[in-house]
């Protein structure tokens, strides 16, 4: 309840920065930690209703286009005419075991090849002057055994998210924490040097606890965004003025609030 009442806090007044101020950097390491966590367990969740559509559209392709073969013990069996090519869009699929094809098609954006025993998927860069193929192979072993259609990749992609979903949680808390945490820590260089020149300059621990505690608005924002999965929106863009405006409100609040209590205070006894 606390850590929900600091971010309705921080999210709503800039003056409320001046609670968090002079705490413990450790402290509004916590807060960071905790704020990182339960939004990244927020996208995440948003994206499996999308990766079910997703996994379910492909499933239905794969029914329809596919040729009839299955994998047992890592190796593929047939009785389609090969090389068989099946396309959609941008992709394309290519099933071989006869060795015939054994690398990616250039001509395709993107693509998977399956041969006798390993398949190999493929991305092509579109934004270089030449075109430049991005592939990866892998073996089949360990793949589980059965006819390959739609159903078998609706169990194997939420067999993977099972296992994906925690890894891609731990990834993304680490990337989050990694990247806010050195945005604060180069502003607060960067501000340390321009308190200098003020009559009340803020030390550059205090600058650290309000550049992390002025993320967690920026964050929510963001985050909200791509759980809508808005389509047309500079995310980027959208952080930093939200990360901007709320770290120059909250410096600045906390500065006045030094100015006035430095005003208030009376210097003199009249008894």
């Amino acid at each position: 309840m606390n850590f929900l009442r600091t971010v309705i806090a921080l999210c709503s007044s800039f003056k409320s920065y001046r609670q968090f101020r002079d705490q413990a950097v450790s402290t509004s390491l916590k807060h960071l930690v905790k704020l990182v966590s339960v939004l990244s367990i927020v996208l995440l969740i948003s994206f499996i209703p999308w990766v079910s559509t997703r996994s379910n559209r492909f499933a239905r392709w794969v029914d329809d286009n596919f040729p009839p073969f299955s994998i047992h013990d890592g190796k593929i069996t047939t009785t389609a005419e090969q090389p068989f090519y099946a396309s959609e869009g941008d992709f394309l699929f290519i099933l071989d075991t006869t060795g015939k094809i054994t690398g990616p098609d250039p001509k395709a954006l993107q693509g998977m090849l399956f041969t006798a025993d390993s398949f190999v998927v493929w991305l092509r860069a579109t934004n270089s002057p030449e075109p430049v193929i991005q592939s990866q192979r892998g073996s089949l072993r360990g793949f589980p055994d059965g006819v390959v259609n739609g159903d078998y990749f609706r169990k194997l992609i939420h067999a993977f998210l099972w296992v994906g979903l925690p890894l891609a949680l731990v990834v993304l808390i680490l990337l989050a924490l990694l990247s806010t945490l050195l945005q604060a820590y180069l502003f607060s260089i960067i501000a340390s040097f321009m308190e200098r020149s003020m009559p009340a300059p803020l030390q550059l621990q205090q600058l650290l606890n309000i550049a992390i505690h002025a993320v967690t608005p920026a964050a929510i924002i963001v985050t909200a965004y791509m759980a809508m999965q808005l389509h047309g929106l500079n995310l980027w863009a959208v952080y930093l003025v939200a990360y901007g405006v709320f770290l120059i409100g909250a410096t600045n609040a906390c500065r006045d609030h030094d100015r006035a209590g430095k005003t208030e205070s009376p210097d003199f006894d009249v008894f």
